[in-house]
């Protein structure tokens, strides 16, 4: 499983890239990286329950590139801890914090009056409570899970830097705060039309601090790699809204009962 660093400041750089190009990328960076700790073995499952409001709020901004945005989720691996996550992005700088929690803890880490008994570290309660409080002040309740497979590599040479393959991209509409990994009903979301290229494709970000590694910078020109960026989350949400057939139902429903709005 993975367990990256439950603070994390970085840059984010996204590339759509054919099948083929992938392995030529890996061979290139290979020399500055090796597989991260749950990459050892090959590419491992991420399963994520995205939050949002009834009118869409956080689809809407991530849509339209708003300067100041967030995304609300839980993730999960096959093995390990779940992960809350709070991913708050300024123009091109991103801050994602992290809890983990044991998947026995989840949904009532949430949802219970004493959810944070479920958290002991200082940092980690306050992280909680900075989500919980985001999903009151919003009003966003579960909506959709996104599944991907990920290859992951991290620098060698660099205090920091990441590069990730993820393919196989997936969604089930939300039932509730289920947080599936398997089973039947999902709907791929890299195809061709949607994707744009002529074939389904691989999402390939490259992750750094605020210098970019000269590494890096050479990957990019050597393949002549253009910055498309690709949301997981809202190419989901569109390719559920094509084909759930309770669509009205899903696109209208009401905020968690739990929840109630008003800012922190």
């Amino acid at each position: 499983m993975a367990t990256p660093d439950l603070v994390i400041e970085r840059y984010e750089l996204k590339y759509r890239i054919p099948p083929d190009l992938a392995p030529r990328i890996r061979d290139a960076v290979r020399p500055f990286v090796r597989p991260d700790s749950a990459s050892a073995h090959g590419p491992y499952t991420i399963s994520s329950l995205y939050f949002d409001t009834p009118d869409r709020l956080l689809y809407r901004q991530t849509l339209d590139q708003a300067p100041r945005r967030f995304k609300l989720r839980v993730r999960r691996y096959r093995t390990g801890p779940y992960f809350i996550e709070c991913k708050q992005r300024t123009r091109d700088v991103i801050v994602k914090t992290r809890v983990a929690i044991a998947p026995e803890a989840w949904p009532h880490v949430l949802r219970a009056p004493d959810g944070e008994r479920w958290v002991t570290q200082a940092r980690d309660q306050e992280n909680l409570r900075v989500f919980t409080r985001r999903l009151r002040w919003t009003g966003a309740a579960p909506l959709v899970v996104v599944r991907y497979e990920r290859e992951a590599f991290v620098s060698l040479v660099d205090d920091y830097g990441r590069v990730t393959f993820d393919h196989r991209l997936c969604a089930l509409p939300a039932r509730g705060w289920d947080l599936p990994i398997d089973g039947a009903g999902w709907m791929p979301v890299d195809s061709p039309d949607r994707f744009g290229l002529p074939m389904s494709g691989v999402v390939l970000e490259l992750k750094c601090t605020a210098s970019v590694p000269l590494w890096m910078s050479d990957l990019v020109r050597e393949f002549g790699l253009v910055r498309t960026g690709f949301s997981k989350y809202c190419a989901s949400v569109e390719r559920i809204e094509e084909t759930d057939s309770d669509r009205d139902r899903w696109m209208n429903r009401e905020p968690a009962p739990w929840l109630s709005r008003g800012r922190p």
